[in-house]
């Protein structure tokens, strides 16, 4: 049996239900990164540690930077 094709309705709901979970997670990312770095914690900071959360996200250093000092907050 084949499945039925989605109505736009559909596709419409998905997408609502989808770019909610796309905030939720975003919010947790942005309050996740500046968590890592020890020096936000008042503990000496780890030498890399900028470097280990680039390769985790793929963004880019300053993006990372700005997410870290809160220049940058999650929408």
């Amino acid at each position: 049996m084949t499945n039925p094709v989605p109505t736009d309705e559909q596709r419409l709901a998905r997408i609502a239900e989808l770019k909610t979970r796309i905030d939720a997670d975003r919010a947790e990312l942005f309050a996740l990164i500046p968590a890592v770095f020890p020096e936000n914690r008042g503990a000496e900071s780890v030498r890399g540690r900028l470097t280990e959360v680039v390769r985790a996200t793929g963004w880019t250093r300053a993006y990372i930077a700005d997410i870290r000092d809160g220049k940058v907050k999650s929408a």
